[in-house]
């Protein structure tokens, strides 16, 4: 028989995942000659210590979502030795800390409350993002909150934890919700943080229109107007600029002007500059080693090699991990990598389309899970620099499925016990999205 886990250790294990992820957005690092360590590092260890010591795993679940993990980082970690051994060894140690992490949530993904931690989630990134933007009027700034740069992460994720409440929240809780949700809008918009306006913009065609993909797409152009007016209306010249970024991508990144000149095109960004280096170095890799990529990390290594008389903000790392993992791992681990959110998206549609079966959802709810969860992340991870972030994002993304079908059946678990006549027709306890749920 299983052991029964008593409620305060389930609450110690919740707070302890929660902890680990929300570590990531805080801006406590220690530099090694070797690695970056974080306290994520020492919350996974002590997770996976307490979880074995005290027997509470005694049949140790591999899940689909864990055992898809493995390729890919295996794939990772080979190529890392195929650079340096010191450069595996640094790689070993990192995934060594989000496999612990991956590992214990693998486990706990049968016990853990999901609504519980989304909201711990939540309510911590809050306070990282009040604290972010305090922090930065008290040094002048008013705008532009982007100098701590991991705290500045929430401003993308607040909104895509927000969301996945909104779409379980009840009539009472809905309203306070959404205005919360009106009021980030000129949070993110004063951070100049485009991503996360991006993230933003997608999150609300998506939820106001109910997960409808024909609708969506005339909503984000509807709301890139709107965009396009607040950047020729504004009066704040950095968050003018931040707009314009956004509403002519292509116009940006002019890399051979900053190397000719020694300054930046005009309207230009060093983000926006790096990013299209980045890519012209990327293509020319990609050609030469297609199918292993050139290793792990290596392509730093080029940079600093090769390109050593560029300026430092072009000397940087790939940002986005689709981009790095195709010039650094090939073919063969961008088709790992890939897998992994492919299966995720599959997987977590028919644990769905079973709530959905059972009555546990509604319909509008199925359509927009999928959207809310898994496309913002993409797009996060296709933007950002790799590190342990983008694979604790992964991590999540993969086992994404069991937890929110755990988190389904708890749901109706409570449901049969508060309301033991009313089971007849099963209802989510949080009630669909308003309106037609078909």
């Amino acid at each position: 028989m299983l052991k029964k886990i008593a409620p305060s250790e389930r609450a110690v294990m919740r707070y302890l995942l929660t902890f680990a992820v929300l570590s990531l957005f805080l801006p406590i690092r220690l530099e090694t000659d070797l690695v970056l360590l974080r306290p994520f590092e020492l919350i996974a260890l002590l997770t996976l210590l307490i979880g074995l010591a005290t027997g509470r795993w005694r049949r140790l679940a591999f899940s689909a979502g864990f055992l898809l993990l493995l390729p890919f980082l295996g794939w990772h970690m080979v190529s890392a030795f195929s650079v340096d051994a010191e450069n595996g060894l640094r790689e070993l140690l990192q995934m060594s800390a989000v496999g612990a992490f991956a590992f214990a949530l693998a486990q706990e993904a049968s016990r853990v409350d999901t609504h519980k931690a989304v909201n711990i989630l939540l309510f911590g990134m809050v306070l990282i993002l009040a604290y972010t933007i305090t922090w930065h009027v008290a040094h002048g700034y008013l705008v532009g909150w982007k100098h701590l740069f991991d705290p500045k992460l929430a401003f993308s994720f607040v909104p895509i934890a927000l969301a996945g409440l909104l779409i379980f929240s009840n009539r009472a809780k809905r309203r306070t919700l959404w205005l919360a949700w009106a009021g980030i809008l000129p949070l993110l918009v004063l951070s100049g943080e485009r991503k996360a306006l991006l993230i933003y913009l997608f999150l609300t065609a998506a939820l106001l229109m109910r997960g409808r993909l024909a609708a969506i797409v005339p909503a984000i152009a509807v709301g890139f107007v709107g965009l396009f007016v607040l950047a020729t209306t504004v009066e704040n010249s950095y968050v003018g600029k931040q707009l314009q970024t956004i509403l002519h991508p292509l116009s940006m990144g002019q890399h051979e002007y900053l190397a000719a000149t020694g300054k930046y095109a005009p309207g230009d960004t060093p983000s926006n500059v790096q990013r299209a280096f980045a890519f012209t170095l990327s293509r020319q890799l990609i050609s030469e080693h297609p199918l292993v990529g050139v290793g792990t990390n290596q392509f730093k290594n080029i940079i600093e090699t090769d390109f050593s008389g560029l300026p430092d903000e072009l000397r940087l790392a790939i940002h986005g991990e689709f981009q790095r993992i195709l010039t650094e791992n090939g073919i063969i681990g961008l088709s790992l990598y890939v897998l992994i959110w492919i299966a995720a998206w599959f997987r977590l549609s028919r644990t769905l389309s079973w709530a959905l079966s059972h009555g546990l959802i509604g319909a509008a709810q199925a359509r927009v899970l999928p959207l809310v969860l898994l496309v913002p992340c993409a797009f996060y991870v296709g933007t950002e620099a790799s590190g342990t972030r983008a694979f604790v994002t992964l991590s999540l993304v993969s086992l994404l499925p069991e937890l929110t079908r755990h988190g389904l059946c708890l749901s109706l678990h409570r449901m049969r016990r508060s309301h033991p006549r009313s089971m007849r027709h099963p209802r989510f306890l949080a009630s669909p999205l308003p309106g037609n749920t078909r």
